[in-house]
């Protein structure tokens, strides 16, 4: 009788773990967006906005060329600019550039599976470089922006959309205009990979199988 209760047991206990490891894979990780219309806390940036540190957004450290610590905002306020996706407050770069090349750069503290963002800047030509998290590049990506967009000062830039996906796992982004120009980005999206939450479970409901097994046999 014995026997049975502790094979019935240790039975119902793999069938347990099974199924919460199932649900622990199976589960999938939410996308995150960006809009930097708001600060960490959700107070909302007013008037030009400000800078933010590297680490203000959850699962994103962002860092730029800029000599001012992390990204200036600037309110967009032009109603020329009804047609882009850029809206709100937006990452500029490139205001206060000194370094030889306008850069901004996204490293993901988990690592993601796609990414997108809207930019604009004067010529449009843009490139990003995707890497892995052995600092690997998984590849070199150009876009070319065509819609008008008018920044606060009034100057001319061109607005596009960045996507990039299916070259496996990202674990930062480096991002670069053709020259040394400014750079304006919003709407940052990306997909982190699901992490299988429940498998620090399984290793330890398993360990703890054993030792209830070996005590019974004792």
């Amino acid at each position: 009788m014995g026997t049975f209760k502790e094979t019935s047991f240790v039975k119902h206990s793999f069938i347990s773990m099974a199924f919460v490891l199932g649900i622990g894979f199976s589960a999938t990780a939410s996308a995150v967006s960006i809009d930097f219309d708001t600060e960490q806390d959700g107070t909302p940036y007013v008037g030009l906005g400000g800078s933010f540190p590297a680490n203000e957004y959850n699962g994103v450290v962002i860092n730029d060329s800029d000599i001012t610590l992390g990204s200036t905002y600037v309110n967009l306020i032009n109603p020329l600019n009804m047609g882009t996706d850029i809206s709100g407050y937006y990452v500029n770069v490139g205001a206060f550039q000194v370094a030889p090349q306008t850069q901004l750069t996204i490293d993901f503290t988990t690592v993601v599976t796609e990414v997108s963002f809207d930019f604009a800047n004067p010529s449009g030509d843009l490139t990003v470089f995707a890497f892995d998290v052995s600092g690997a590049l998984l590849g070199e990506f150009d876009f070319m922006g065509m819609d008008l967009f008018i920044n606060q000062a009034g100057f001319d830039q061109n607005a596009g959309h960045v996507d990039i996906s299916g070259i496996g796992e990202i674990a930062s982004i480096l991002i670069e205009p053709d020259i040394n120009q400014a750079l304006i980005v919003d709407n940052l999206n990306f997909s982190p990979v699901p992490v299988p939450a429940a498998a620090w479970l399984f290793g330890s409901g398993l360990i703890g199988l054993i030792g209830i097994a070996r005590r019974k046999k004792a």
